[in-house]
């Protein structure tokens, strides 16, 4: 592991916590712990920085940015092979050594070696679970912070078996909102995963656990561990430009492959989408 000692690198989260029902370390803290337990350590020395912490209570804290573009010009070899992991939609913003892979739940893809990684937090609670159904044939509750979530919106008005509604963003979600979000998700059939800010969304991991075949809608797919998976097993995938056929194309679903898609995601959660998974997955490609 590269010598950053300094506590100011790694800080603890002074925003709210998001989504509601998170608990815990989120994918940067929990990839820091569980590297330390590690008896052997990849030869690729690990880059241990909080960047989402750094940045978000510089927003919404008011708290200083460290200068981290020279702290890294003075610490990292030019010909040195380094890996580090960060989950903040545009970053890391610093420019890295060549050889040095950067394993992104944002999607920051303008690098050089960018790896998507899976955005997700600790799991839902299984007690917060609600009942399955299909009241809705599709669903979106969430906010509009992206032209591909104005698009799909409009895509399904007059859908009268969906339910998809786009407000204003707002981290601060309450209970009562939570609880609607779950409920929804869980009574349909698809949910609709349009990508946000970032090239990727929460909701899209989500679906998994509350037993949902996810609908990924993005101008710039960022699809964890395509390497191993095909993600046209279990998730559909929207392309920008088909955005209103979107209703039409999960109207063509069988329900023969509707079905097995909605096992195989459920397989694949715990080994690839979960906290555990990805800090896994990571370890296996940086060895």
């Amino acid at each position: 592991m590269v010598s950053l000692n300094q506590d100011y690198l790694r800080p603890k989260s002074l925003t709210p916590t998001y989504p509601p029902y998170h608990q815990g370390e989120y994918i940067e803290e929990y990839f820091y712990s569980h590297y330390q337990q590690l008896e052997t350590k990849p030869e690729r020395e690990y880059i241990d920085i909080f960047w989402s912490n750094i940045f978000c209570n510089k927003i919404g804290a008011g708290q200083p940015y460290p200068d981290l573009q020279n702290l890294l010009y003075e610490t990292l070899s030019s010909d040195g092979k380094y890996f580090t992991v960060c989950q903040q939609d545009d970053g890391p913003f610093e420019d890295f050594p060549e050889d040095t892979m950067i394993f992104s739940a944002g999607g920051n893809r303008k690098k050089g070696n960018v790896i998507p990684i899976p955005l997700v937090c600790s799991s839902i609670p299984k007690e917060a679970i609600p009942e399955r159904g299909h009241k809705y044939f599709a669903s979106f509750i969430g906010s509009n912070t992206y032209w591909v979530r104005t698009d799909m919106v409009k895509a399904f008005r007059g859908k009268d078996d969906c339910l998809v509604k786009a407000g204003s963003w707002d981290i601060n979600v309450g209970e009562e909102k939570l609880n609607n979000f779950m409920h929804v998700m869980s009574a349909s059939k698809f949910s609709l995963c349009p990508r946000g800010y970032g090239t990727t969304s929460f909701r899209l991991y989500e679906s998994f656990q509350l037993g949902t075949v996810p609908v990924y809608i993005s101008d710039d797919h960022a699809l964890p561990w395509s390497d191993e998976l095909d993600w046209e097993e279990f998730c559909v995938i929207i392309d920008d430009d088909h955005i209103g056929q979107t209703y039409d194309i999960l109207k063509g679903i069988s329900d023969d492959t509707y079905n097995e898609m909605l096992k195989k995601g459920q397989e694949l959660y715990q080994d690839y989408f979960s906290l555990q998974g990805v800090f896994e997955n990571i370890i296996k490609r940086v060895q």
